[in-house]
């Protein structure tokens, strides 16, 4: 299933991981552009007649919202131990959340120039959340919660209704707990067709976030621009760094998490530093995966990026790691204070034996929605600044413009920008 080899960077399964990218069908990009051309020109009509094509629902029998009924019957479905849950996570995630919010300020020059930095919320976003196979009820509060602390005055939620027209309870429940009742029964690229563009009947929103399969990632990236998207998520991924003292248990069992997600492109990697340690990892991960029925849902994983490492150092491994720059990344260390400042190209970092990745992805407060397939070079997970916009205030009063006028004259005619010198000059009356 897992394959040991000798790090280096030339290692034929290393190099595999490094190209590792979440790559969508040519097929799948010419449907979604037909699809946006025609549900932002013939709207509803066209809304509903892919509902029915692609996810055999009527909308217009099924209802466009969830009804307050829905809402209310998912109140009595769910268990008191699911509600327990989700009320901690969600408290969590609040207290973690509302230090991210960004402060702004003012700075006064000597001239008497003053510029402010102000932030306000973005008006209306969509969080798409798949519901019909799995629930992903984590993945619908990871998202919420941000553009609640952010303040957005209008969330919409968009999930695939099931064949009966119902969304899954616990789904409904999240919603109705952080009070987001606006919730579509609407899926895929003619959703977010709707939601981007607006109908007679769906409103057009400003930003859309949220995962999604092959035909949603798409929409996502040809809609970037009419909206503001937070990314394109691709599959599931792990770098584990272990020392000699770590247990090949709970290794075993971390890669398996990540594994477990089943398309065959998520990554599951292990940097150790002994050929023994490796199988024992090894033997592990064949142990629980048959002790607890998930040989199908991770093998192919295992196959195609499944890999314990070698080492001959953690140093090495630390490099290693910030090459591939994984969406999480574990430090099974005894000593892991000067790994932590050098590990710097990663989605989260998890450290020490008990903080596993689960506790990130359902439960302790940091965000779930994180940067994949190598982009944690770049950009960053979910925050509440996601839903928020900046923008800056210049208060200019006449001594200053007179004091900087040859300045900007020069810097505007330098571009070739005549009319700009000519708005400073007309005020100034310097170079006239």
């Amino acid at each position: 299933m897992v394959t040991i080899s000798k790090f280096s960077y030339e290692n034929p399964r290393y190099v595999n991981l490094l190209k590792r990218r979440s790559s969508i069908p040519e097929e799948v990009e010419t449907t979604v552009k037909d699809v946006l051309k025609n549900v932002k020109t013939k709207g509803d009509e066209a809304l509903h007649s892919y509902m029915k094509k692609f996810d055999n629902v009527d909308i217009n029998e099924i209802g466009l919202f969830v009804s307050e009924e829905e809402f209310a019957n998912a109140q009595e479905k769910v268990s008191e131990e699911f509600k327990e849950s989700v009320k901690k996570a969600c408290d969590n995630l609040f207290r973690f959340h509302k230090r991210q919010s960004p402060i702004g300020f003012s700075e006064k020059y000597e001239d008497g120039a003053l510029l402010e930095r102000k932030y306000i919320p973005i008006n209306s976003v969509a969080v798409t959340v798949p519901g019909n196979m799995a629930p992903l009820v984590s993945t619908l509060y990871m998202n919420l919660i941000p553009a609640i602390v952010a303040g957005v005055p209008n969330i919409y939620i968009l999930t695939k209704p099931k064949f009966d027209g119902t969304i899954d309870e616990h789904l409904l429940y999240v919603a109705d707990y952080l009070n987001v009742k606006k919730y579509y029964k609407l899926s895929g690229s003619q959703g977010l067709a709707a939601v981007a563009y607006g109908t007679e009947t769906v409103k057009k929103v400003d930003a859309i976030v949220g995962p999604g399969n092959n035909y949603t990632q798409m929409a996502k990236k040809l809609l970037f621009g009419e909206v503001k998207i937070d990314s394109l998520a691709g599959p599931s991924e792990i770098a584990i760094i272990a020392d000699e003292y770590a247990n090949p248990t709970f290794i075993a069992a971390d890669m398996m998490s990540q594994a477990e997600h089943g398309t065959g492109f998520e990554a599951s990697t292990t940097f150790c530093l002994s050929e023994t340690q490796a199988q024992k990892i090894k033997e592990e991960i064949i142990r629980l995966c048959e002790e607890n029925n998930l040989v199908n849902a991770t093998v192919k994983t295992f196959k195609n990026y499944g890999d314990i490492f070698v080492v001959d150092s953690i140093w090495e491994a630390v490099d290693a790691v910030n090459e591939i720059a994984p969406e999480h990344a574990e430090l099974l260390l005894d000593d892991y204070e000067a790994v932590l400042t050098k590990l710097t190209n990663v989605g989260a970092v998890f450290v020490g034996k008990y903080s596993t990745e689960p506790v990130g992805d359902y439960f302790c407060g940091t965000n779930h929605i994180l940067p994949t397939c190598g982009t944690a070079k770049f950009s960053s997970g979910m925050s509440v600044q996601e839903f928020m916009r900046g923008y800056s205030v210049i208060k200019y009063p006449e001594s200053a413009l007179k004091n900087n006028a040859d300045y900007i004259i020069q810097l505007a005619e330098s571009e070739g920008m005549k009319a700009h010198a000519l708005a400073v000059k007309v005020r100034t009356k310097i170079g006239i």
